[in-house]
């Protein structure tokens, strides 16, 4: 379960270095489609036309919306009517960028669901979309011990993982442990990565 898009919002608009990082992320997309065994979850945007039919769901219900095609070509395109702006790519990363939406943009859907009151948007393989709505209301509901009938008492529409994560590695070891941990690694890659990526208080002697 991914926390965010399949593609994150930088990389669709073509910021965020798209030269550099647009290859690894594709790749990374690739696998996670052969494998069939992802949801990407994010909050619903403030879309209008989303927003009307997130209000005819009930807890516990989901509608496939679009393809991952229709979304990225949204960015790609751009939109007068939402307000989208056009991704700004220079040529070689444009073409990357069409013909990665040719290739995974059709196997993955964008489906609207709703755990409790709340709906988020969820990106997975089109053939799996009743398997994984089916495990993003699971894991919703059984995070925190919630009801399993989606009612408005259930506090959070998904787990953040990221949080999760983070209160088992205090139980485990302190901050400045890891920290250290880190610095150490960085130093192994060279100086520059480690004085680049340092905060400038920590390199005083």
């Amino acid at each position: 379960m991914i926390h965010g898009e399949l593609i994150p919002h930088e990389l669709r608009t073509g910021a965020g270095n798209p030269a550099q990082n647009l290859g690894p992320a594709f790749e990374l997309v690739h696998r996670y489609v052969e494998s069939q065994q992802f949801i990407a979850v994010s909050e619903s945007p403030e879309d209008i036309d989303i927003l009307n039919a997130a209000i005819l769901l009930e807890p516990g219900e989901y509608i496939e919306i679009r393809s991952l095609t229709d979304t990225l070509n949204t960015f790609l395109e751009g939109d007068p009517e939402t307000g989208q702006m056009r991704a700004n790519f220079i040529r070689p990363d444009l073409e990357r960028f069409r013909n990665f939406i040719q290739t995974v943009g059709p196997q993955v859907a964008v489906v609207l669901a709703k755990a409790g009151q709340k709906p988020f948007l969820l990106e997975c393989h089109k053939d799996r979309v009743d398997d994984a709505v089916g495990l993003f209301i699971a894991d919703s509901l059984w995070t925190r011990g919630m009801r399993t009938d989606g009612t408005s008492f259930t506090l959070r529409g998904f787990p953040y993982h990221i949080d999760l994560a983070d209160q088992v590695a205090r139980t485990l070891f302190k901050g400045s442990d890891f920290r250290g941990f880190v610095e150490a690694r960085l130093f192994d890659l060279g100086p520059e990565e480690a004085v680049f990526d340092l905060d400038a208080r920590r390199t005083r002697a």
